[in-house]
């Protein structure tokens, strides 16, 4: 029988990742609230984002550890303190990997709330052995030093940056997990696949192609298609003699409409509720959450490459060649 156990979901960072924590009896917290938690790493800081709950449905992950106590205004002015150690250990960080010639790039760095120890974040394209640069961090910094390789959408989550609706990035404000994204989300919302207006700042397709994507299923769903036949509400029972007195010419599904052509050749523009149609509101939490993955990029056209079959064949040739002319010019 398992027995529930009473946790609260916390955040280490802005749109960090939620965790589990069991209170310990420590009921009595806010929205938005510091507290100070222990793992396995030791005391670290969290923002509540789900108040103390027994649900199963809010459960998703076993506990990481438990909550210790509220932040007090001490904890929190050594949180502020590692805030700013944050900047100056980033950029004395890229100085350090410069100065070695290490091919990685510094993306940001992450004080332990003790200091015990400091997380860099980092990029690179190719896989580097990073003991040496440990042992000179570990030297520098006076803490554990722990290394964590970013990936294009997780490089531009920890840099942030502004999108092109001129608000703050989903992945850095808000959004907790990578949904994977595919050109085919673009063409059910009848998107222009142009390549320049589907990627973000990370060069990979937009997270929000997936925001009003299941709305557009169940609308388009529903809705009669573009090219059906069918009679209008008004034309009950077929009275009008044709197999159908209505084509459907276009569908709009912001305004959940459609446009239809009549057999007299008029057009006219039928909403949802006048066909007998009915929507089911789309539960917030699927807007936008998805599980951590590969996603896929509009390809450009490149050229045939070479296969090495090809490769091999032309320079057996040469050889031959050369042996057949070594032994023309023998005696």
């Amino acid at each position: 029988m398992i027995v529930p156990r009473t946790v609260i979901g916390a955040r280490f960072m802005k749109a960090g990742r939620m965790y589990f924590f069991e209170t310990g009896g420590m009921d009595d917290v806010a929205l938005g609230e510091f507290v100070i938690v222990r793992t396995e790493l030791g005391e670290d800081a969290a923002r509540v984002a789900i108040l103390p709950t027994d649900s199963p449905l809010v459960l998703v992950d076993p506990p990481l550890g438990k909550v210790v106590r509220k932040a007090t205004g001490a904890d929190l002015f050594s949180m502020n303190k590692h805030k700013r150690m944050e900047e100056d250990a980033t950029r004395a960080a890229a100085e350090m990997v410069r100065a070695r010639r290490v091919p990685i790039k510094i993306l940001g760095a992450d004080w332990q709330f003790d200091g015990s120890s400091v997380v860099f974040f980092y990029s690179s394209d190719e896989r580097i052995d990073l003991t040496e640069v440990n042992a000179a961090f570990a030297a520098h910094f006076g803490a554990r030093i722990e290394f964590r390789k970013m990936g294009a959408r997780d490089e531009t989550k920890v840099m942030t940056g502004v999108g092109t609706c001129g608000r703050e990035l989903c992945c850095s404000s808000w959004l907790d997990k990578f949904s994977n994204i595919s050109i085919r989300m673009a063409k059910e919302q009848d998107l222009p696949l142009n390549q320049a207006k589907l990627t973000g700042v990370c060069g990979r397709l937009k997270c929000c192609l997936i925001y009003e994507l299941e709305t557009y299923q169940e609308v388009k769903g529903k809705l009669p298609k573009v090219g059906d036949t069918f009679h209008i509400p008004s034309c009950e029972g077929g009275q009008c003699g044709t197999s159908g007195c209505a084509m459907t010419q276009s569908v709009n599904v912001p305004k959940e409409s459609i446009v239809v052509g009549m057999v007299d050749g008029s057009r006219k523009t039928l909403t949802a509720s006048e066909l007998g149609v009915s929507f089911g509101a789309i539960p917030a939490h699927t807007k936008g959450v998805g599980s951590y993955g590969s996603d896929e990029v509009p390809r450009q056209e490149r050229p045939t490459p070479v296969t090495q079959g090809g490769d091999q064949q032309r320079k057996r040739r040469r050889r031959r060649g050369k042996r057949r002319g070594g032994r023309r010019s023998g005696p």
